[in-house]
């Protein structure tokens, strides 16, 4: 099986993510609005069973390995439906001008969002497209926690002593940071698309979307257009954005789950009829 130390590689976020996130949210839960609370457990509960996932193969444990792949449809619904939400409430800070951080940045954020947010949906869309090829389906598994590492590593390199601040850099440094975590991101996701073929289109459309996160938040997200839709994005009803958006992560979940998978596959990317792998 490929990616045999992917496990320990994605248990390593969760201390990270709490590092990262502790002054913007787990040092003020209390306080922290219902749209925050949503997007923040159900991608830690998607992070959860990817974790799952990559341990239980490896652990020969096929059961658990399904059960987790089934949970998809649960989580993946759930986050999907969680991301305007989140959109949305950043939207509102940046219109309020609730704090010198989200008014610089707010707008700009959010077409970051609506990149990776709809980004990990396709992935995992794919990845069940590809459950019997084995490396095709590991790594567009994978490559969706790629996605996480820009929000956490944008707000790690600011607390560096010496990290540079406003310029060019940013409030706080976070328009660099931003740009260097993307930029890490992107070589990560190249390193390991070009090192094997089979893994090539999952890592690469992580790529893909962190070099349009790179190139939206520089230009798109500084734009006038721009600026109006987030403005009018905080005066659309949340609740018919939330669901449309979790009815069709579902349906497109379904669909690729009764996909038949294509023929003549090498037979070393194939897992064999007794222990199949479908998630």
């Amino acid at each position: 099986m490929p990616y045999r130390r992917a496990r320990w590689w994605l248990l390593l976020l969760f201390p990270l993510i709490a590092i990262a996130f502790w002054p913007g949210y787990f040092g003020q839960l209390g306080e922290a609005p219902f749209a925050l609370h949503a997007h923040g457990i159900t991608a830690t509960l998607w992070l959860l069973l990817l974790t799952a996932q990559s341990w239980s193969i490896h652990a020969r444990r096929a059961g658990w390995h399904r059960a987790a792949g089934l949970a998809t449809f649960v989580v993946l619904p759930l986050f999907a439906a969680a991301g305007p939400l989140a959109l949305q409430g950043m939207a509102m800070l940046w219109r309020d001008q609730a704090d010198p951080f989200h008014s610089a940045f707010g707008a700009q954020l959010v077409i970051a969002d609506m990149i990776a947010g709809p980004t990990v949906v396709v992935l995992a869309v794919y990845a069940f497209v590809q459950r019997r090829r084995v490396t095709a389906h590991a790594s567009a598994m994978l490559a969706t926690a790629l996605l996480v590492l820009p929000p956490i590593i944008g707000r790690l390199f600011p607390a560096i002593p010496g990290f540079p601040h406003g310029g060019w850099a940013g409030f706080a440094g976070f328009r660099l940071s931003f740009q260097l975590a993307e930029a890490i991101t992107l070589a990560i996701a190249v390193a390991l698309a070009v090192k094997n073929p089979a893994a090539r289109t999952g890592f690469g459309i992580a790529a893909a979307a962190t070099i349009a996160q790179m190139i939206g938040f520089e230009t798109i997200g500084r734009s006038e257009p721009w600026l109006r839709w987030v403005d009018l994005l905080t005066r659309i009803p949340a609740a018919p954005m939330a669901l449309a958006a979790g009815a069709v992560t579902a349906a497109l979940l379904l669909w690729a789950w009764r996909r038949v998978p294509p023929r003549g596959q090498a037979a070393g990317d194939r897992v064999s009829a007794e222990g199949a792998v479908r998630a």
